[in-house]
């Protein structure tokens, strides 16, 4: 009896074959060239951002971003729906994330920090919605780590499911547009990186996609024609990289772009208020004169030039300070300007009948005409910078008054003053000590109302907080200032009184509701102790209607000499405590930091005692400063802030709590000659102390952070350095990917084939592929006629014929044999493939 052949069994898949089903060809080799080459755009923008002068502590942008690559080919390649991949995506960037924000939040249990986030983030958007600073990066970071999710998983479906990675590519250029926009970070290694990667990506998507169409369409192409494709577009793109690089700098940034850079500055300054603590570099000051003025911690002042500044008179000499903008309304997490109104211009002023006064001694002060010239696209070029009160500016300008300071007086002219334009009208309505800001009209255009400011007792508008100059004023581009800066006696501001006008008291003795009672008492400590040195005639004296043993000036002397002599200069400040007031945090606990919180402490401590003052931001400079040619070069690291307190019938006067400059902050006139360059040194000894340029050292120890030049992946490394160790990683992880292709691309074939295939892929690479229709040991014949040297061809041939079609093993001679010939064979493969690519040029025989 015949039994009946029993079924054969299906074959039970491995698990490797099922889960390389499961991920939709994850382990290929060429899965594993495109993870490579997709890690190093994205490395390349995070780490620059991690590493760069974002702020001193970043959220680890890199893990988010290796994590996020990872996932994102899992899915990508899986045979998920986008409609199931989709909410994956979004779920595992939600736990990730969450995952970072527990981590940022701090210590405690799991339900402790929840409680935290949650605090954290109400704080955060009660910030929002009532238009004032945060000090708490903490929202800042988690956004920043949610953009990064969502920009890698772009470029990682772009590439695999859409075979386009152009448009993956653009959330990492954009970032790094940006860090060069708002931050100035050295990215030149970073740049060079995600170009290369960048560029490799889009040939290998472009090619994947048609080895992709030629499989369904069962097409012939060459094996391993993509390690072909990276090989030559590796070292063109290398190349055209490093000519890039080489080519001489000064070209000029098209107009477009820099309109870009110029908006997004603006765009950033605007919204900085909500990022918590951010540092700045070298392009970027640390002050951005806009609207808002976050404390930024840790920050690194560069030594990039800035501005010329040069002034008409050589003989200026000491401190100067050169006023940008100012700020009155407080925060826990910086400054901002305040309601502002502006006027069209500065009142006309005859400098020479200020000049005449001050010879004649009826006024005192100095009048210091300059010449400032931009030398750097920066945001210095949004304002105009003054000594002291504007007189007057070559430049366009609106000036920037509190809108407090103004007041509004009715007009009634005949007819309605319908056919009269507002300027006519201003000129007819304007008292002699009055500056027109607008005209109101009614709808039928009759005038009702003319705004008002006054002007000071010297002819100028004590009150500017800031000259706009309309627009951002270019590099090279020059502008002449001239600025009053008075000179009152001690016994003259002594004894100014405390009559201060209703827009002063309202506008600036401002501050949070949930400051620390303790600021006050420091305060009131400080002026006890000047109260019991003082000689007795200054007790009581115009002070009594704001209940100080003293009067205004000898607090304000008081407590900026506390804060010279218990306060020292650090620029390497920690991030404020999150629900910590950031003065409160420097006064008690840090005790040290630099002129933004020096200057801030001491506005806010008078404002406790009722005595308005407010925050002025610009540059000091001083004879060290100065060029031979007697111009201060105004860089970064000029950069300051000071106090300025409101005397009545006397304005604002300047002070400078902060020990790493004089007290002394206003220039003089030098009665002897100005050194001339040239010169023999001994003629400093007919100049006062400190005018020489030589001998004086600049204040501060600002050479630690200046930047030392070169190429730099991020904010902290050196540049050659970063571009070296990627080029190399780089060039190793393509040379590992090559060669773990290589291999398995052949893995489970018989020694003998294994051979043979890589002799046909040397060979066809070498200019010499197999023809249609020819049989292994035709073309071992024809290699044989090309490589001369070489006689092992039909011994390769042999064994492959007999392993490939007799299913054969070869027995141990003959794979000796083998191996005894293969070397040979791939040293003249190999030598045809170089000689391919760099073709020896032969002189043709002349006739």
């Amino acid at each position: 009896m015949v039994r009946p052949a029993a079924a054969a069994k299906p074959a039970t898949a491995s698990p490797l074959a099922y889960l390389k089903r499961l991920s939709g060809g994850l382990l290929d080799w060429e899965t594993l060239i495109t993870l490579g080459l997709l890690m190093g755009p994205v490395t390349a923008v995070s780490a620059a951002l991690e590493d760069g002068g974002w702020r001193a502590n970043m959220p680890p942008l890199t893990i988010v971003s290796v994590v996020a690559v990872l996932t994102g080919t899992l899915l990508a390649r899986s045979r998920l729906n986008v409609l199931l991949a989709g909410p994956l995506v979004i779920l595992t960037g939600a736990a990730v994330v969450g995952w970072q924000t527990l981590v940022m939040a701090g210590p405690g249990t799991l339900h402790e920090r929840l409680i935290t986030v949650h605090d954290r983030f109400s704080a955060w958007f009660h910030i929002v919605s009532t238009n004032t600073v945060t000090n708490d990066p903490l929202p800042f970071n988690v956004l920043i780590l949610t953009v990064t999710w969502l920009g890698v998983m772009l470029l990682v479906w772009s590439v695999y499911r859409w075979h386009n990675a152009w448009i993956g590519l653009i959330p990492g250029g954009a970032a790094l547009f940006l860090d060069l926009a708002l931050v100035g970070d050295n990215l030149t290694g970073a740049i060079a990186i995600y170009m290369l990667c960048g560029f490799l990506l889009v040939m290998q998507t472009n090619l994947l996609s048609s080895i992709a169409a030629w499989r369904r369409e069962k097409a012939q192409y060459p094996a391993m024609i993509n390690l072909t494709f990276l090989n030559f577009s590796f070292w063109v793109l290398l190349l055209l990289i490093l000519g890039a690089w080489a080519l001489p700098a000064g070209l000029s940034t098209p107009a477009p772009v820099q309109a870009i850079a110029e908006d997004t500055i603006n765009f950033g300054a605007r919204f900085a208020r909500l990022a918590g603590p951010l540092q700045s570099k070298t392009v970027i000051p640390i002050h951005a004169y806009s609207g808002t003025l976050p404390f930024q911690g840790s920050v690194s002042l560069g030594n990039t030039e800035l501005m010329s500044v040069t002034p008409s008179d050589p003989r200026l000499q000491g401190s100067l300070l050169l006023r940008g903008s100012t700020y009155d309304d407080y925060e826990t997490g910086g400054w901002q300007t305040g309601a502002r109104v502006t006027a069209p211009s500065l009142p006309p002023s005859n400098e020479q009948t200020l000049q005449d006064q001050i010879t004649s001694g009826k006024i005192a002060g100095e009048l210091v005409p300059l010449h400032i010239q931009m030398s750097a696209k920066t945001v210095v070029g949004t304002v105009i910078f003054s000594p002291g009160e504007p007189v007057s500016v070559s430049h366009n300008l609106t000036v920037q008054i509190p809108a407090s300071s103004f007041t509004s007086r009715p007009v009634l002219m005949p007819g309605g003053g319908r056919d009269v334009s507002d300027a006519e009208v201003l000129a007819t309505q304007l008292k002699p000590n009055e500056v027109g800001i607008s005209v109101e009209r009614d709808p039928l255009g009759n005038v009702t109302f003319v705004d008002i400011a006054s002007i000071d007792r010297f002819g100028l508008i004590g009150d500017a907080e800031g000259l706009d100059p309309g627009g951002r004023i270019k590099r090279y581009e020059s502008y002449d200032v001239t600025g009053f800066i008075p000179a009152y006696s001690v016994d003259e501001l002594r004894n100014a009184g405390t009559s201060y006008p209703d827009w002063v008291t309202n506008e600036y003795l401002q501050l949070p509701s949930d400051l620390p009672g303790r600021v006050h008492g420091l305060a009131v400590t400080v002026i006890d102790a000047a109260a019991a040195a003082a000689t007795p005639h200054l007790l009581g004296a115009p002070s009594t209607e704001l209940g100080l043993p003293v009067p205004p000036y000898d607090v304000a002397v008081a407590i900026q000499d506390f804060l010279r002599k218990n306060y020292g200069i650090d620029y390497k400040v920690p991030d404020t405590p999150p629900g910590r007031d950031t003065v409160d945090y420097f006064l008690f606990d840090r005790l040290r930091g630099y002129f933004d919180y020096h200057a801030s402490a001491m506005v806010v401590m008078l404002r406790t005692l009722g005595i308005p003052a407010r925050l002025a931001v610009g540059f000091a400079v001083d004879d060290s400063d100065k060029d031979a040619t007697g111009a201060y070069t105004v860089k970064d690291q000029n950069s300051y802030a000071w106090p300025e307190v409101y005397f009545p019938d006397h304005g604002w006067v300047a002070f400078n709590p902060t020990p790493d400059r004089s007290s002394q902050i206003a220039p003089t006139i030098s009665d002897a000659p100005p050194p001339i360059a040239g010169l023999d040194p001994g003629i400093t000894k007919f100049l006062p102390a400190g005018a020489d340029p030589i001998t004086n050292v600049p204040p501060g120890d600002i050479s630690q952070d200046s930047p030392q030049g070169g190429v730099s992946l991020g904010g902290g490394a050196t540049g050659t350095d970063w571009l070296a160790l990627g080029v190399l990683a780089f060039i190793a992880a393509l040379i590992g990917a090559i060669g773990l292709g290589w291999q398995r691309s052949v893995s489970g074939l018989p020694y003998p084939q294994q051979v043979w295939e890589k002799t046909v892929r040397l060979a066809s690479w070498g200019g010499s592929p197999p023809l249609p229709g020819q049989t292994p040991h035709d073309y071992a014949t024809g290699l044989g006629k090309r490589f001369r040297g070489v006689r092992d061809f039909p011994v390769l041939a042999d064994a492959y014929t007999k392993s490939r079609f007799g299913h054969k093993e070869i027995d141990g001679g003959q794979a000796a044999l083998l191996k005894e010939a293969w070397p040979d064979v791939r040293g003249a493969l190999l030598g045809s493939i170089v000689r391919r690519i760099w073709p020896r040029h032969r002189r043709e025989p002349r006739d």
